[in-house]
């Protein structure tokens, strides 16, 4: 008689113990959206690199300081025509000349109109003959009383002269000429008869009189804080760019189709899982926020000198920059909710940040503006996050202006919940769709 022997089926505890085995790694899905941006170094290169970098480059254009015991006096170019040939038109020239640059310009109408339209000089005299003459007789009048005197004081005969409007050096040369006739003058108005050369040697010697000068080192001041808040602005563009495409990938490498099935099936509690992405989402904005705070202390940023100066509004100011992420983290989110692939991330990134950072005033932040840009503005989260930006800057301890950086900060967290709500709500549509393997909304 033959038997058959069978194997017992397997205990119904036993498979639930099976079913209730976690995962060798307890945050293998966090490791696993770490991985993802490992894999493609591009996009981080790219999104918060290079754009960090270029944020680095405008900020050098902004404005340089001087080296350490720089002081070049700066000497215009003038032409002097002398038709006089006297003691005083030859004192005046020799005064001028030293402290400029003399060009030779011709002494015709013609040559004279032709150097104006062609700038070939900042500054041009000309002398007229018997100059000398009619400024001793002025000066050296009879009957000196104080009203004469002042009479005469305005009645200096004056140069022929032509000054290029547009040129601050020309104007500069035009007053030290000025200044050097009105100091002989003086000396022959208070002595009719001391020597004209006396007194312009004494008139040489008080115009040449100068403060002396040196360079020291400054603390930070307005132009660094002004370079810096300017770099604290420009920051959320890359880090809109780069966290909005980044983490796009991770939240659809687990919200798409498949994959979402296969983690429904695995142990892992949903809660659990959803915890780990959001761990490696903030790893992200983290590790983007410092970045860019890196930079900063680069020189043409001014954060070393902000944060050696004021360290207090160094501090709120970066944390206003780490607030904003929380921004393009939900956009991400957003976008894929509404059914991106890793391409369609790269340009809803690139576009979107640029979008917010030219209507934002992220590039135009002191240019003057139209109405309606100036209240489209207020509905990007780039506009408040230079108001945080401007506050934390500005900051005096006092709550009138406590209270406008809180409640920058406060509208960017807004911002972020309605987009994130946005993307929940565009996530429970598709989880109903056939694609995900749930129903549609016409049927049962």
């Amino acid at each position: 008689m033959n038997t058959f022997k069978t194997s017992p089926a397997p205990a119904p505890v036993q498979r639930a113990r099976a079913a209730d085995r976690t995962p060798k790694s307890a945050w293998g899905v966090f490791r696993a959206g770490l991985k993802l941006l490992v894999r493609r170094p591009a996009l981080p290169l790219i999104h918060l690199g290079l754009l960090g970098l270029i944020g680095l480059m405008m900020m050098a254009q902004f404005g340089s300081v001087p080296a350490k015991g720089e002081i070049k006096e700066i000497k215009p170019e003038v032409a002097i025509i002398d038709h006089d040939g006297s003691q005083l038109s030859k004192a005046l020239r020799t005064y001028l000349e030293d402290h400029g640059m003399p060009v030779h310009v011709g002494s015709s109408k013609r040559d004279l109109q032709d150097a104006a339209a062609k700038s070939a000089a900042a500054y041009i005299a000309v002398i007229p003959a018997g100059y000398q003459a009619g400024f001793e007789e002025a000066a050296r009048g009879e009957g000196i009383g104080h009203k004469d005197s002042a009479a005469r004081a305005q009645a200096m005969p004056q140069l022929e002269t032509v000054v290029m409007l547009a040129s601050d050096q020309g104007r500069y040369m035009d007053q030290l000429a000025n200044t050097y006739l009105r100091q002989t003058w003086a000396q022959l108005v208070a002595d009719p008869d001391a020597d004209l050369g006396a007194a312009l040697t004494q008139a040489r010697q008080l115009s040449d009189l100068r403060v002396k000068q040196s360079m020291v080192e400054r603390p930070a001041g307005e132009a660094d804080g002004e370079r810096f808040r300017y770099y604290l602005g420009f920051v959320a563009y890359p880090l809109t760019a780069g966290i909005c495409v980044l983490s796009g990938l991770i939240f659809h490498a687990f919200f798409s189709g498949g994959v979402r099935r296969r983690n429904l099936a695995a142990p892992v509690p949903p809660a659990r899982m959803s915890l780990q992405i959001a761990c490696a989402t903030a790893v992200l904005c983290v590790a983007g926020w410092i970045w860019v705070t890196l930079l900063g202390f680069a020189p043409w940023a001014g954060g070393a000198e902000v944060a050696g100066a004021s360290p207090g509004r160094f501090a709120l100011g970066l944390a206003a920059s780490l607030v904003y992420t929380l921004v393009p983290l939900s956009l991400g989110y957003l976008g894929v909710s509404l059914g991106l692939g890793p391409n369609g991330l790269n340009g809803y990134g690139t576009i979107l940040s640029l979008a917010l950072a030219f209507l934002g005033g992220l590039f135009t932040a002191d240019v003057a503006s139209s109405d309606f840009m100036r209240t489209l503005g207020l509905f990007m989260p780039t506009h408040w996050h230079l108001v945080a930006v401007r506050q934390a800057e500005t900051m005096t301890g006092t709550w009138a202006s406590v209270g406008p950086y809180l409640g920058a900060l406060a509208i960017e967290v807004l911002f972020a919940a309605v987009l994130a709500a946005a993307g929940l709500l565009a996530t429970r549509v598709r989880m109903q769709t056939a694609e995900a393997g749930g129903l549609t909304f016409d049927e049962d």
